[in-house]
C-alpha cells in the first residue's frame, strides 16, 4: 500500500494489484480452500453466522431507535408550524369545532 492522506479518496494502485493477483487467480478451488482453512477448527458456517448475528440485531434495533425518534421529531417539527400550534401558543381562544376539525384534518 502507498503512503498518503489516511483518508484519500484516490485509488491505491499497490493494493489494487494485490487485490486483483488475489481475486484473479485461475485456481478458484484453491482460493476457497484458503479461505476455509482460515475458519476456527470445528466451527461450520452456521456458528460464525451466529456470532455475528448478537451485533446485528443489537444495531438493527438501535437504527430503529434513531429512525423512530427522526419520525417523531419530524411530526413534532411539522405540528409546531401549523396554525393551530400557533393558536395554542399565542393563548387566544379558538372556537372548539373549529380546534377539532384541525386536530382532525377536518375543514369547513
Amino acid at each position: 500500500m502507498t503512503i498518503g492522506e489516511p483518508f484519500d479518496s484516490g485509488r491505491d494502485p499497490a493494493l489494487g494489484e494485490l487485490l486483483r493477483r488475489h481475486f484473479e487467480a485461475a485456481d478458484h478451488d484453491a482460493f476457497a480452500a484458503l479461505v476455509m482453512a482460515r475458519l476456527p477448527q470445528g466451527a461450520s458456517l452456521w456458528d460464525v453466522l451466529a456470532r455475528w448475528a448478537r451485533p446485528g440485531i443489537a444495531a438493527a434495533v438501535l437504527i430503529a431507535a434513531a429512525l423512530g425518534y427522526w419520525t417523531v421529531a419530524r411530526e413534532t417539527a411539522q405540528s409546531a408550524a401549523e396554525p393551530t400550534g400557533e393558536l395554542a401558543a399565542a393563548g387566544r381562544s379558538m372556537d372548539t369545532e373549529a380546534l377539532m376539525g384541525a386536530v382532525l384534518g377536518r375543514s369547513r
